[in-house]
């Protein structure tokens, strides 16, 4: 999603103002907090409002439909994921950085057509880039893939462990808490390069594996040197670097 400089600072210090006692964050990640949390919205000209979020029971394929968000006078106003790029909560119940409102590390859900029916809703995005991840709220079993034993991977342009997390070239990081939070999913909904959403699965990786990923050669080189990473348990690690290494397809000019 596009960002705007004009940041609409509407966020306010004094809870009692509000009229409403926000709660820092959601505790589990897609699931609705029991009340108002730090947050923004990111409306469709590129704006970005900052106050109070709270999640309305209207629900479209199990994907949230509707917001209400309140504003620094206490006013508040009902947006439906048709009219509006996004919204998000900030991780930790704080804003870290105005100009950064998307950050990885805060709760980001995206405004994108839902897989059957194709009416928009408010899907939470695990990964932005050319291939965006979100998750898929059917899926009720997850897995905790990296509770044996942490892996560590060299790899050619990144590396990840269990003390730095991910880290992509000289200034990329995401925390390994986020990544390994976003691992383990029996099932994803990704959209490449703005197209229409995939589910992707473990059952259908091996076949999907060239089709997302097939245009870079950078990637090719990676899985060469670590096998691994072709298997669907690293899949948000491979999409990660994917996204940060491949940011033009092999045909761009």
């Amino acid at each position: 999603m596009s960002k705007n400089n004009k940041t609409l600072w509407l966020l306010i210090p004094a809870i009692i103002t509000f009229g409403i006692s926000p709660k820092l964050f959601s505790q589990v990640a897609g699931i609705p907090p029991s009340g108002a949390v730090y947050g923004y919205v990111l409306l469709s000209n590129g704006d970005t409002l900052q106050g109070l979020v709270k999640w309305r029971v209207k629900y479209v394929e199990n994907n949230l439909a509707e917001i209400t968000f309140i504003a620094k006078n206490g006013n508040s106003k009902i947006f439906n994921a048709g009219e509006i790029s996004g919204f998000g909560h900030y991780a930790g119940g704080k804003v870290q950085n105005l100009n950064t409102p998307e950050s990885p590390e805060n709760e980001n859900y995206e405004s994108v057509l839902s897989l059957k029916k194709g009416i928009p809703v408010f899907m939470y995005r695990f990964l932005n880039g050319r291939i965006k991840v979100f998750q898929h709220r059917t899926v009720q079993v997850i897995s905790s893939v990296f509770d044996e034993k942490s892996p560590t991977i060299d790899g050619i342009s990144f590396s990840f462990n269990s003390k730095e997390g991910l880290s992509i070239g000289t200034s990329y990081l995401i925390s390994y808490r986020i990544i390994t939070g976003r691992s383990g999913y029996s099932s994803y909904l990704v959209s490449r390069d703005k197209g229409k959403l995939l589910e992707v699965d473990k059952k259908n990786y091996d076949q999907l594996l060239p089709v997302l990923f097939g245009d870079c050669p950078k990637i090719g080189h990676e899985i060469e040197k670590n096998p691994d990473l072709a298997k669907f348990k690293y899949f948000i690690i491979l999409t990660e670097v994917y996204n940060q290494i491949c940011k033009e397809s092999s045909g761009s000019n």
